[in-house]
């Protein structure tokens, strides 16, 4: 009962100095607020980049890319003595080597200046195989895919997206239509679904057979990048050592590839993401240590104001400990109520952000994440901040002589 007791009168205390107890509030609030506010938009950023890639086919990938002609040294730019290139052979030579990859996409691209009677528009082609729509998880909505006949006899058809069929076609059904792409004409087999990927729409392309691309728009031989995909993301790394075999075995400069994995992005993605919200906790933390020592602060004020009181109790028989439960409770219930308050807050914050962002892009995909762990967290650190700085006003308040203080005025 003794404990029970010794918090009801804390509380009684609070609730006298009510004015006093909110503008202590305010620094625990604000603090408590700000970590609950920046780890829900943290984590719903981390969850919508994993989920564009895993929605784009990008959860377990392998991409390669010929090593840059340019290299920075000694604070310049500088041309390599040699150059290597991606080939069809090389592509094939992946397959060979091990039997984990469920499709590899070549990628070619380039700007594209699109014509359909009297109507333009500028947009961007991309050389790719049959195996795209599988990779990428992107299915056609009308017409067909591209297939493996497209690709062995370099044919002009194309796939567009729903941006190029809605500002180049209008209300026209393309399929089995012909447009200009730089002046080549090109029939169209297909159109894509709808897909907007990182808040970005990506429907202003036109796919169209790599192999037609080398020998109609670019005259080589060679690939800008190669796209593996996997269904076991336990093979990615294995895979990953796979290509670097074949690129070391069919290229004199094997090593200088880019060989990078989704689990590589991801990771980087995650440690870019743990850093922007370790600063800005770390400026939260500040407000939760400036709301302590105003607990610290007001708690001393409240020792000094209540020495008779103090000095009343003791000579009726409270121990130390009761004196110094009373003032630690004062502290903890004041830290605590600011740590509900400021969850609360920080929970409205980050769907405050939300609601914000999609007000501004309606078919963005991020959403604010609160999980029950950080609020745990959340109200756990703000009690002890509480006790913390309660201990010390408790502890001097407890050593006080019951004499001394009775004379107080």
């Amino acid at each position: 009962m003794v404990l029970f007791e010794t918090i009801f009168v804390g509380l009684t205390q609070l609730r006298a100095n009510k004015l006093r107890s909110v503008l202590t509030l305010l620094g625990i609030v604000i603090g408590v607020a700000s970590v609950i506010g920046i780890v829900s938009i943290g984590e719903g950023l981390r969850r919508t980049v994993v989920g564009e890639f895993a929605r784009s086919g990008g959860a377990g990938t392998v991409m390669v890319r010929p090593p840059e002609e340019w290299v920075r040294r000694g604070g310049r730019s500088v041309q390599r003595p040699w150059v290597e290139r991606l080939t069809s052979g090389d592509l094939k030579a992946f397959y060979e080597e091990t039997t984990e990859i469920d499709a590899a996409v070549p990628g070619l691209w380039g700007g594209a200046e699109l014509r359909f009677g009297k109507t333009t528009m500028s947009a961007r082609y991309t050389g790719t195989s049959e195996s795209f729509n599988e990779g990428y998880s992107w299915p056609v909505v009308e017409g067909r895919p591209l297939t493996a006949e497209d690709v062995l006899f370099s044919r002009k058809v194309c796939m567009i997206g729903q941006k190029v069929k809605i500002d180049l076609f209008g209300g026209t059904a393309p399929v089995g239509l012909d447009l200009k792409l730089n002046g080549e004409r090109y029939t169209v087999v297909g159109v894509l679904e709808e897909r907007v990927r990182f808040g970005r729409d990506e429907g202003d392309q036109v796919y169209i057979p790599y192999t037609t691309v080398q020998r109609r728009l670019l005259g080589s031989r060679h690939l800008f990048g190669i796209t593996l995909f996997l269904n076991d993301l336990d093979e990615v790394a294995n895979v990953a050592d796979a290509v670097r075999r074949v690129l070391r075995r069919r290229h004199e400069h094997g090593d200088e590839f880019w060989v990078e994995t989704s689990a590589n992005q991801l990771e980087q993605v995650g440690q870019t993401i743990a850093i922007m919200k370790g600063v800005a906790g770390g400026i939260a933390g500040i407000s939760l240590l400036v709301g302590g020592i105003g607990i610290m602060n007001i708690m001393l004020v409240s020792v000094t104001e209540r020495t008779r009181e103090i000095g009343v109790r003791k000579a009726l028989g409270a121990k130390p400990h009761h004196i110094m439960m009373q003032f630690v409770a004062e502290a903890t219930v004041l830290s605590l109520i600011g740590g509900l308050i400021g969850i609360g807050l920080g929970i409205g914050f980050g769907l405050g952000i939300e609601q914000l962002i999609h007000h501004f892009d309606a078919d963005a995909p991020f959403s604010s994440v609160v999980s029950v762990e950080a609020v745990l967290a959340a109200l756990l650190f703000s009690s002890c901040v509480g006790l913390f700085f309660g201990v010390y006003p408790a502890a001097r308040a407890a050593r006080m002589d019951p004499v001394e203080a009775l004379r107080h005025e």
